[in-house]
């Protein structure tokens, strides 16, 4: 992977399953928008709904959608706060920003974010403890994959422990 350029600022072991986990995003994220089906998608194009998008396209805000979801997530709006994690992660490259918001839907009960966040913890090696929380979160809430992850979590912190003189 040394040889992969992400000029995004995103690491590649990161990459992926936010990928994957941002597909159960809303049925509005999809179509580009929050919470106005009818408003024009971020894409400053004019062809018809069903043509393509690049992946970068699809998590683009206009500057009045940031501002609505900002203050819907400070109002304590989980999508809304995830929303903004995902254009942090994809179209800003904004690190500070990716994981403020991603942090905020995380406690606010959205179970993605509680499992991006506990993976961003994990393999970033920040805060096994605070990776185990998120995750054994994300599994009470159903999320069969963030077991797995506490899993690894939870042997990754016995490792630690057993490393230590």
């Amino acid at each position: 992977m040394k040889n992969i350029d992400l000029r995004f600022g995103v690491k590649p072991a990161l990459l992926l399953p936010l990928l994957l986990l941002s597909l159960s995003v809303s049925y509005a994220t999809q179509n580009q928008t929050m919470d106005t089906p009818d408003a024009a998608p971020a894409s400053s194009s004019s062809s018809s709904s069903s043509s393509p998008i690049s992946g970068a396209q699809s998590y683009a805000l206009t500057d009045a959608q940031r501002a609505e979801l900002i203050t819907k997530a400070e109002a304590g709006d989980a999508e809304a706060a995830f929303r903004l994690s995902l254009y942090y992660t994809f179209t800003s490259s904004d690190d500070v920003q990716r994981i403020r918001w991603l942090t905020i839907a995380a406690k606010a009960g959205h179970v993605v974010a509680q499992h991006n966040l506990a993976y961003d913890l994990y393999m970033s090696g920040k805060d096994l403890a605070e990776a185990a929380h998120w995750a054994a979160e994300s599994s009470k809430s159903g999320n069969a994959e963030a077991g797995d992850l506490l899993k690894e979590i939870e042997a990754a912190r016995a490792k630690a422990r057993g490393s230590r003189p």
